[in-house]
């Protein structure tokens, strides 16, 4: 933050005036990491110079605006909130309030006291700043203090027996600027201011109505603020112009005691360890919001006064609820970063994921609000939106896989389907081709499928009983085709044997006639030879009896010389 900026509002409705936290102020504080805070918060009487007190706690000179009119500057709670001066990893916050009794508003009493109880519920310091001497006198001037218990409760309901405000109320630091007078002696000692603090709250003896009233007003006190000191703060000058222009004078137009005291002031407060708490809890930034709202509301409503454990109900409702909507977001982030990326996948693998970021989740709610939520109510609230967010996530997956594994199995089978739509396999024996290429669409789309998520078998499914429809269309083409085939074969194979048969007929009459011709040509030879033959004998047979009539007669020859020869002839 450049500068202080305002914390509260104020505006009259129904006659009654409502004090509302600034939009600003929420975006602010909203926006801030959720650390602890050290919540400083000054009151006092107006013009006493509060504003430069809350200047000086910011480790600034301006900023929170100073007057040196009647009238005062700060209206309604002006707040800074940036890095500790001292203490790490927290922040402080300082809140300059309204001065109490400022004559220029009417019902002053009811707003002083309005004021007084939020700066008092929202601090874990209050500084209330006075200006003069520290006699008994500026004592009377706490007197709203011992009024706080009419308008504050521990408990919802009220019922406060046994319950201390004190225990849940801030430090209180009265700082008396301008005194010149140091505390009076005590047993030859000097007292210190915190010491001098308790001796003007001392109870006083008698009975009379003022006395009764400060010894109300100064046990209240004490009770309410067990932790209390005086700081006793000299002037910064003598000079009025330096005094009316604080914020513009330089270190060395100021006081050495004046500049060593707040010194020692500031570094007492900011070295006090301390920060806002709650029911006993330390408060972060989202926390501090939810019960300034919580306080805001209660002091509007006249029907109900601020309680401290309602304050602390509504912190661990609004912490609560942060935490859940963090963590949610967080989940989300978690679950894009992932599980999304990696989607679709298969059914357990996505599940694993989504339980480790949901497991995550609640681990991170336990340890950040889980010792508000006692019963586990948030606990429960939370698992079952992860569990709603996993069954969507599961849901997602699937969607996912399904349409990318219809997309695969759309790719894959886009060469058939053209086929198909062509009539590639209108054809003999085109059932067959079909069966063996669907079978590489098969194993193509269960390699590209592989791991991509719960739909695989599904659209794989889904595929096989239209692809079915297809598959029995072009058995039965194939099927129909075969047969015509195999009639057409049979009245060819039908034709063929009549024409052959016939052939054979033919050929078989040429055989006959051949045949025939064959045994006439036979039967002619055999007689032709046996003409020859009975020629050759008949030849023969001449020759023979020829041969023998020859024979006769060289025997008749050869017989008549023997007689010749015999007869001498």
């Amino acid at each position: 933050m450049n500068g202080p900026i305002k914390l509260t509002s104020t505006r009259v409705v129904d006659n009654r005036r409502q004090i509302y936290i600034t939009p600003e102020a929420e975006r602010i504080i909203s926006n801030l990491q959720p650390r602890s805070v050290d919540v400083v918060a000054v009151v006092g009487p107006m013009r006493k110079g509060k504003s430069h007190f809350a200047n000086l706690l910011c480790k600034r000179k301006s900023g929170f605006p100073l007057g040196d009119e009647m009238e005062s500057k700060t209206k309604d709670f002006w707040f800074w909130i940036g890095p500790h001066p001292v203490q790490t990893n927290r922040y402080l916050m300082v809140v300059d309030t309204e001065g109490l009794g400022d004559y220029s508003e009417e019902e002053q009493n009811e707003k002083d006291m309005k004021y007084l109880v939020l700066a008092t519920l929202l601090s874990n310091h209050l500084v209330f700043n006075l200006q003069g001497n520290p006699d008994h006198s500026f004592v009377s001037q706490l007197r709203l203090m011992g009024d706080l218990a009419e308008h504050v409760r521990v408990q919802k309901d009220g019922n406060d027996v046994g319950n201390n405000l004190g225990n849940h109320f801030p430090e209180l630091w009265v700082a008396v600027q301008d005194a010149h007078l140091k505390p009076p002696q005590r047993n030859g000692r000097r007292l210190s201011p915190d010491e001098f603090l308790e001796d003007m709250l001392e109870r006083k003896d008698g009975h009379t109505k003022s006395i009764r009233s400060h010894n109300e007003m100064t046990e209240a006190v004490k009770a309410f603020f067990p932790k209390r000191h005086l700081r006793l703060i000299p002037a910064p000058s003598i000079d009025s112009d330096i005094l009316s222009n604080l914020d513009r004078a330089g270190d060395d137009a100021l006081q050495t005691d004046y500049k060593d005291t707040v010194d020692n002031f500031t570094r007492e407060i900011w070295n006090s360890g301390m920060v806002k708490r709650v029911n006993g809890d330390d408060i972060r930034t989202t926390g501090l919001l939810h019960i300034m709202r919580y306080y805001v509301n209660a002091i509007n409503d006249p029907n109900a006064l601020p309680s401290v454990l309602g304050a602390y109900e509504a912190m661990a409702e609004g912490e609560y609820s942060r935490a859940f909507e963090d963590l949610m977001k967080q989940f989300q982030e978690t679950v894009e970063k992932t599980v999304k990326p990696l989607m679709p996948t298969d059914e357990e693998a996505c599940n694993r994921r989504i339980k480790t970021a949901a497991e995550g989740a609640v681990s991170k709610l336990s340890a950040d609000v889980g010792k508000w939520d006692k019963v586990g109510t948030w606990k429960k609230r939370l698992q079952r939106k992860l569990d709603a967010e996993r069954i969507a996530l599961v849901k997602l997956n699937s969607d996912k896989s399904k349409e990318l594994c219809e997309a695969i199995i759309k790719e894959v089978d886009q060469q058939v389907r053209q086929k198909v739509g062509r009539g590639d396999y209108n054809r003999i024996d085109g059932f067959n081709t079909y069966v063996r290429e669907m079978d590489a669409v098969y194993s193509a789309y269960r390699q590209k499928a592989s791991g991509k998520g719960p739909a695989v078998e599904k659209v794989l499914e889904t595929f096989r009983a239209t692809e079915m429809t297809r598959r029995d269309t072009i058995r039965d083409t194939d099927d129909k085709l075969v047969e015509e085939d195999r009639r057409v074969k049979e009245e060819q194979r039908m034709k063929q044997e009549a024409g052959a048969a016939a052939e054979r007929a033919v050929e078989k009459e040429k055989v006959a006639k051949a045949e025939a011709a064959r045994a006439a040509e036979a039967q002619r030879r055999a007689e032709a030879e046996r003409d020859a033959e009975a020629a050759k004998r008949r030849a023969a047979e001449a020759e023979a009896e020829a041969a023998r009539q020859a024979r006769r007669e060289e025997e008749r020859r050869n017989i008549l010389e023997i007689v010749l020869d015999l007869f001498g002839l």
